[in-house]
């Protein structure tokens, strides 16, 4: 009897031991999870919204090629209408190669006034999901552009009168798997006023989003509001409205807006009229963006 006691005794012993250190195991792995920092991702699908930067950077080695096309009609002041039998067209080609997770450098040529763009941006502070101590995603970003093409009426004695810059400090929240929502502030210094500029230092405000209407459709907007300015011959606020197409690791956009060029700085300062289907106004965009992966990604939410 005393040995069937020490038997049972001895084996009660050890599946309360087990028991025991089964439940810490459970605790190690609940708390391992809970600690693991996991980042929100494709807050937008590409490094832009539609013409304006976004807060993303591509996974590091990932190189994204960009092509931008712009049609629109020559101001007719005998006729009020607007066709999209274009009579302009400009493009811009760009590429963009991510050095690391959070800092890419890119730059592009276009058409349009010769404009030769480059910039760098580097991912600040990145939304994690499941939690409220990081609720958005900052990115920094500096870009410069420069004017190529010799105009008649303008005369620009030095070559560092043919550049503008701009900085930004781009902030977003992705609400939902659907939504997303980005405040951009921003510093813009032209070097010369013979551009057509008022005076050679502007603030602004930028406002864009992006709503998924399903698995591969999206429509995006933006916004630019410069302070301190009277819209009119100096230029109009500019607005953009789209249709995005993502298939893997292409996108088609197809736009709609008042502004001209691609280059960062012209975008936001200069729209030769209000957003409307007369004068000469709309242009219609068609853009492609393709990112090419260099490196094999590795599986770590923490890189």
């Amino acid at each position: 009897m005393k040995t069937n006691s020490s038997i049972f005794l001895s084996i009660s012993f050890i599946c309360c031991v087990q028991f025991v250190n089964g439940q810490d195991l459970l605790e190690i792995l609940d708390n391992e999870i809970n600690d693991t920092v996991r980042y929100t991702q494709a807050t937008f699908k590409s490094n832009r919204i539609i013409l304006g930067q976004s807060v993303e950077t591509r996974k590091k080695g990932s190189l994204e090629f960009l092509l931008g096309t712009k049609y629109w009609n020559r101001a007719d002041s005998e006729a009020d209408r607007g066709s999209f039998a274009a009579d302009l067209f400009t493009a811009r080609f760009g590429m963009e190669y991510a050095f690391s997770d959070r800092f890419t450098l890119g730059a592009g040529v276009a058409s349009f006034d010769g404009i030769i763009d480059g910039f760098g941006k580097y991912r600040l502070v990145r939304q994690r999901e499941y939690s409220n101590k990081v609720p958005v995603s900052i990115t920094l970003f500096q870009g410069t552009s420069f004017f190529t093409r010799s105009y008649s009426r303008i005369v620009l004695p030095e070559s560092s009168d043919r550049f503008n810059f701009v900085s930004k400090v781009m902030i977003a929240r992705k609400f939902s798997h659907d939504f997303s929502l980005q405040i951009s502030p921003t510093y813009l210094h032209t070097n010369s006023r013979q551009l057509g500029y008022e005076t050679n230092d502007y603030f602004a405000l930028g406002l864009g989003g992006r709503y998924k209407l399903g698995n591969h459709v999206s429509v995006a907007s933006e916004y630019n509001y410069v302070a301190g300015r009277n819209e009119g011959p100096q230029g109009y606020n500019t607005f953009v409205i789209g249709v995005n197409w993502e298939v893997s690791d292409l996108m088609l956009q197809f736009s709609a807006t008042n502004a001209v060029t691609f280059d960062e700085a012209a975008t936001i300062l200069f729209g030769p009229e209000n957003f409307n289907m007369k004068n000469g106004a709309l242009h219609i965009g068609v853009s492609a963006t393709y990112t090419l992966h260099l490196r094999k990604q590795k599986l770590n939410p923490n890189n």
